[in-house]
């Protein structure tokens, strides 16, 4: 995975990823026009097919007349590591991670039609992160990608997104004598422009890297703590509950984007290193409105890690850049509760099928054990899908996901969110 981000200004930010400077965000993309669900061709691209005309609503999410407030559904994660003064070798290491609810969010996304802001907002003590409430308003911040920025980097690169980033020091000084450049604090949002895959809900990505850096780009000073969080999100016009079908069924697809710590190997100061790396693809729902019943397929590619904004060495990755990611699914529609579904990659779907998570690179196919306790066993392991309806008469669907590994010496932790557009 290549570093994203254009240069842009050196920008303060406080400790809980908030701006104290000015802030900005550049002009979003006109949204693409009509009234269907949008194509559900998934992050990597596809067109797929047109979806039913709804019978009213606006032309997208982001077809506001006044300041809006989206909930945002989201799954994060955050690393606090103790450096070395080696990119590809961390000291000790707290990892957190956490999948929020439909009925419990993860924060909000903010947009302002009048003068093109959007603020931010999320907030997980689980995962360990906090951003505070982060304004985007100005040109400057609108970047393009595929170019270096200094401390932005682990940012996935997807042709159908918009990225808006803060980027600078935090309150403590370069020290040029002793080489110590202070402390980078960089923060970038991210979401599909709305009309690319689905019209009314929008996959976004939110990426943040703070840590001391010295003279050499890719080695950060010794002996202090850096902090990276990650995260994959849905936000959009919700459906109202008496447009969501209660007989039938309906296929959606679209996109995924997840984000996930996956490591088994031990380096050579008998450390197991922890990196994050993206997956990107396209998801397939079924919904049975008759039976509420929920059955899910994902496919993606593993991005290669980056530490540092260098490449991080392959001999230090259980699953390399380039693999493919599968997942089967199933669950209920609970319409009388959340107005959504639910559901997990363990066990079987309504006919039985067993659902799986696995990677497969080359001839060699590594199955996640996503088992939850049980008796006689050390099998720990979890799963969960948590998702809801948005636009008019839910011609579009998105939510969140989480994949835990649950057998010994396998860290798997997979936090990500989905997308889906109607299909005929």
């Amino acid at each position: 995975m290549r570093s994203v981000i254009a240069a842009l200004p050196l920008l303060a930010l406080t400790a809980c990823g908030g701006a104290s400077g000015p802030q900005s965000i550049g002009s979003i993309a006109p949204p693409a026009g009509g009234t269907s669900g949008g194509t559900g061709g998934g992050v990597s691209g596809g067109t797929g097919s047109p979806t039913p005309t709804p019978t009213s609503g606006p032309a997208n999410l982001l077809d506001v007349s006044t300041a809006t407030t989206f909930n945002a559904i989201g799954s994060f994660q955050s690393l606090d590591v103790t450096e070395t003064g080696n990119y590809a070798v961390s000291g000790p290491v707290l990892y957190q991670g956490n999948a929020a609810t439909v009925r419990a969010p993860s924060g909000t996304v903010s947009y302002d039609p009048r003068d093109g802001i959007f603020t931010v907002a999320f907030s997980d003590s689980k995962a360990g992160m906090s951003t505070g409430t982060m304004r985007f308003q100005d040109p400057g911040h609108r970047t393009e990608i595929g170019v270096v920025a200094g401390s932005v980097w682990g940012v996935p690169i997807l042709s159908d997104f918009n990225y808006l980033e803060v980027v600078g020091p935090s309150a403590r000084p370069r020290d040029a004598a002793s080489g110590d450049l202070g402390r980078a604090d960089s923060v970038t949002f991210f979401y599909q422009r709305p009309g690319s895959q689905t019209k009314y809900v929008s996959l976004a990505g939110y990426v943040r890297n703070a840590f001391d850096r010295t003279s050499d780009p890719v080695v950060f000073k010794a002996g202090t703590t850096s902090n990276f969080q990650r995260g994959a999100l849905v936000f959009g016009q919700d459906t109202v509950r008496s447009q969501i079908p209660i007989t039938g069924t309906g296929t959606y697809t679209g996109g995924l984007l997840a984000s996930m710590v996956v490591n088994t190997t031990i380096d050579s100061n008998n450390r197991m290193p922890n990196y994050f790396q993206w997956i990107t693809g396209s998801s397939s729902i079924t919904l049975d409105f008759s039976r509420q019943t929920m059955s899910m397929l994902l496919t993606g590619t593993v991005q290669t890690a980056t530490y540092g904004g260098q490449d991080v060495p392959l001999n230090q990755l259980t699953i390399p850049g380039g693999a493919t990611f599968e997942a089967k699914g199933s669950g209920t529609i609970n319409l009388t509760g959340t107005g959504g579904f639910t559901g997990s990659f363990g066990g079987t779907d309504a006919s039985g099928a067993a659902n799986y998570a696995r990677f497969v690179n080359g001839g060699t196919t590594t199955t996640v054990n996503t088992t939850s306790v049980a008796q006689g066993t050390s099998v720990a392991g979890a799963s969960s899908i948590d998702g809801t309806f948005f636009g008019p008469n839910a011609v579009n669907v998105g939510g969140n996901l989480r994949i835990v590994g649950g057998v010994p010496g396998q860290r798997v932790d997979i936090l990500g969110a989905f997308t889906g557009a109607k299909q005929p």
